[in-house]
């Protein structure tokens, strides 16, 4: 492998005697190393997961470059952008060290923001450059790891209630089941629920078992107790469940989300383009083309409830800078707290 080393060389005189001042114009001087730079990986296939966020996940290494001279020279890192050929690229500074190495989480962090799809084998290119300075600059040969990025699953910090129920097989130990979150843990929960059918009974339990603590029905609507009949919600959509355990209450408010803006289906009444529910990940995802635009969340085809800029209700529209395929992501398993994700295919 060889490695082109290109530099811009200024030479200014000093006005001194009777000499004149001159100035040389900058020249880009073409150089073959005695030592090319080439980087090499610990692994050339790595699948990430999450259930191993912390563990090692490749390690990178290089030969020092020799400019023919003793000089102080720093790397710099460059994983180029999912088919950018690095004319789009992340770069991580080494400083004056010739080795490194990512962590699962640092390396998925690094590639999902390359533009990397989870969950999906790409091809990562990654190169060295050395440098002296501003003016001496070499590349090593690109190298391509194949990698399999993941997306890292939300920590929710609250206390929760399960609500174990029809729509998932009565089971409270079971991993597709809806909860509640209490922010201030203060006996008032909240949470969404999905629902499909004409009849969804459900209760909530504070373990996932029924063995501890379980709320039913209460004696009056609206009321619950810690045994009775099933709490019930006729009706299939998306429902904002709110219980209080204090005050023994609950309610359920029909909730219905969709995206709505001149870069998806327009600004009218019936404009909205529907979530679909992820039961898995509890979440709202759709996949949709997007024009360059704006758009917003909202509920029920009304402006009652919405999400716009920075995840907040209320907010001003979310731009879209590139038209294309987008995933789109509502979390509002913490309904004070929504997460929204816009991801470019």
């Amino acid at each position: 492998m060889k490695i082109r080393f290109n530099f811009i060389c200024m030479l200014v005189s000093a006005l001194m005697l009777s000499f004149a001042s001159c100035k040389k114009d900058q020249t880009l001087v073409v150089a073959t190393p005695s030592t090319p730079v080439s980087l090499t990986a610990s692994q050339s296939t790595i699948v990430l997961s999450e259930d191993n966020a912390a563990d090692k996940a490749v390690d990178l290494s290089w030969n020092k470059a020799d400019f023919g001279y003793a000089a102080a020279i720093s790397y710099l890192l460059q994983v180029s952008y999912k088919d950018s050929a690095f004319s789009r690229f992340s770069s991580l500074g080494m400083g004056q060290a010739t080795s490194t190495s990512f962590t699962v989480a640092d390396l998925n962090t690094l590639l999902l923001g390359a533009k990397y799809q989870p969950n999906e084998a790409s091809e990562v290119k990654i190169r060295v450059l050395a440098q002296v300075a501003d003016s001496l600059y070499a590349y090593s040969d690109p190298l391509t790891i194949t990698v399999t990025p993941y997306v890292a699953k939300r920590v929710i910090p609250y206390p929760f209630l399960y609500v174990p129920g029809d729509y998932q097989g009565w089971a409270p130990d079971a991993d597709i089941i809806a909860k509640l979150y209490s922010i201030k843990d203060d006996g008032k929960y909240e949470g969404y629920l999905n629902l499909t059918k004409a009849d969804n009974p459900f209760k909530f339990t504070v373990d996932p078992n029924w063995d501890g603590v379980q709320y039913a029905a209460g004696a009056t609507e609206g009321t619950i107790a810690t045994s009775g009949d099933n709490l019930d919600i006729a009706g299939a959509g998306y429902y904002l469940i709110q219980a209080d355990t204090k005050a023994l209450t609950w309610s359920a408010t029909l909730e219905n989300w969709g995206i709505v803006g001149d870069a998806a289906g327009g600004w009218g009444d019936n404009d909205d383009i529907m979530f679909d529910f992820d039961p898995e990940n509890q979440v709202l995802t759709k996949t949709v083309q997007l024009n360059a635009g704006l758009l917003k969340l909202r509920a029920n085809h009304k402006w009652d409830l919405n999400i716009g800029t920075g995840d907040v209700y209320g907010a001003d529209n979310y731009t879209i800078a590139e038209a294309g395929t987008y995933v789109i992501t509502l979390d509002l398993r913490v309904p004070k707290e929504p997460v929204v994700t816009m991801t470019l295919q």
